[in-house]
């Protein structure tokens, strides 16, 4: 899975994939942003993994499902580093769908689907290596 920060200017930064694929990151201690903030973007790693195995556990048993929409928000450390202390999701699904259904899909990505939400349970391994190419 390969990806790649570049740094742009102050403290804003281009990531992508090797597919072309990117986001702007930027920190808004600088005023108005011009891209998601890190933080942010853990949050909608979170509820996206979640979202898509949802979506998909509705889609599979044929439930007609015309819009989902998810709201996030966390709660953060006041010192440093900052880390969420609670992070609340609330998924809505927009259909003739059965209230069972949807709690039961949700349930099913957190506990055994959703590699994002495992990964924030059980912190993993974190393999860190510098250089300095002069320029």
């Amino acid at each position: 899975m390969p990806l790649t920060l570049t740094w742009v200017k102050d403290l804003q930064f281009t990531a992508e994939d090797d597919k072309g694929h990117g986001i702007v990151l930027e920190s808004k201690r600088d005023g108005a942003a011009a891209g998601f903030t890190p933080m942010q973007l853990l949050l909608l790693a979170a509820a996206g993994c979640m979202a898509m195995d949802v979506v998909s556990i509705l889609r599979k048993k044929r439930l007609p499902l015309r819009g989902f929409t998810v709201a996030m928000e966390g709660d953060r450390a006041t010192e440093h580093p900052k880390r969420f202390t609670e992070m609340r999701f609330t998924y809505t699904a927009v259909g003739d769908i059965p209230r069972a259904d949807l709690d039961e899909a949700i349930r099913m990505s957190e506990e055994k689907y959703c590699s994002v939400s495992a990964t924030l349970k059980g912190a993993p391994k974190m393999v860190i290596q510098s250089e300095v190419i002069a320029a």
